[in-house]
């Protein structure tokens, strides 16, 4: 079968032939119907040898698509409730079911899979979906529905539940008359403004770059926007804080992880909040007395479990969620990681195959 892969480390990937999979007893074997792009995958490409976060933990050699949608070829002998045809989403974060963090339902940080600060998953480590069909244990496999379509929740399998899980972790701070800031508001961000809005009462605010970001924020259920404008924060950090009358926010996540939004996420914290970092563009924050709110947290959201991904879906088939996607065949690989790359996209970049 055709399938793209990440063959060496700092070069582009490329397509190649492999064997078609064969599920084991307790696998099931997926004809890929969508695969979404991530903007990890440019980050992996893009490693060098050696390099962290990627080339330093992982070895290279494995199928690029960990945001995998499709349909149920055939099962293993020990798989009895899926059958060919059925509808599946695959949640792209490998578990092992038995060590500590597994068994006390945190299985994004499971022991047996994780390599450095990378957790492997499928399409970063290990063979991913961006191929005619992919194999994955049964319990990592989550059904749709009898008639529903595959496509539309590629991008919710790390996108759409990496967003969720981050805005869970603070479920208990989004108060009504508290607020959360979004920095960041793009594949990511968008989700968790719809997110913020749907498991709470609190003030969402969007932050980003870009003015077409914020519009689209505010089409997706923002409260307020905040444009941010200069590099070092100083004005936008006021601006906020001249919005909340000096109160500073309760919880502020951010999506892009620079020196500069972790900057700014410092300046707008109130006593007592909490800053959720998500984004790994690797920026740092310096902490101590005067540079962080008294009592303010901070911490590092991982990924999210099958629990997640299958509420994340269950909204999905409620209507309650925007998802925006933009199709590409298979053959345009190459067109679509450029539009990531460049920021040209509309929408999440899903490839469809036939």
């Amino acid at each position: 079968m055709k399938a793209f892969k990440l063959a060496q480390w700092g070069q582009p990937g490329q397509y190649v032939e492999v064997p078609k999979p064969e599920p084991g007893p307790a696998d099931v074997l997926i004809r890929v119907k969508a695969a979404g792009l991530c903007r990890s995958d440019l980050d992996m490409v893009d490693n060098l040898p050696g390099d962290p976060p990627y080339a330093n933990s992982l070895e290279p050699g494995y199928i690029l698509g960990h945001e995998n949608a499709g349909y149920v070829v055939k099962v293993g002998s020990a798989v009895t409730d899926l059958k060919p045809g059925d509808p599946v989403v695959v949640h792209h974060m490998r578990h092992c079911g038995n060590c500590e963090h597994c068994t006390d339902g945190a299985e994004q940080h499971c022991d047996a899979f994780k390599r450095g600060a990378i957790g492997m998953t499928r399409g970063c480590g290990m063979d991913g979906g961006l191929a005619e069909f992919m194999v994955a244990p049964r319990s990592e496999v989550i059904f749709l529905g009898e008639g529903v379509d595959p496509i539309q929740y590629a991008p919710l399998t790390d996108a759409g539940v990496t967003a969720y899980h981050a805005i869970r972790m603070v479920a208990d701070r989004l108060k009504p008359g508290n607020s959360i800031a979004i920095i960041g508001v793009g594949g990511l961000g968008s989700y968790a403004v719809q997110f913020a809005k749907l498991l709470s009462a609190a003030h969402v605010i969007a932050i980003d770059i870009k003015i077409p970001r914020l519009t689209k924020a505010t089409e997706l259920g923002a409260d307020e926007v905040a444009h941010f404008f200069d590099r070092s924060g100083e004005g936008t950090a006021q601006m906020i804080m001249d919005r909340t009358k000096g109160r500073g926010i309760d919880v502020i996540v951010d999506f892009v992880g620079s020196a500069d939004t972790l900057k700014l996420a410092a300046k707008v914290s109130r006593p007592r909040g909490r800053i959720v970092l998500v984004g790994m563009q690797g920026g740092t924050l310096e902490v101590g007395w005067g540079l962080l709110a008294t009592s303010c947290e901070f911490m590092i959201s991982l990924g999210s479990t099958r629990q997640d991904l299958r509420e994340v879906c269950e909204l999905t088939k409620a209507g309650k969620l925007t998802i925006d996607i933009e199709r590409f065949a298979f053959e345009e690989l190459d067109k679509a990681y450029e539009a990531l790359r460049f920021g040209t996209l509309w929408g999440r970049a899903v490839v469809v195959f036939p």
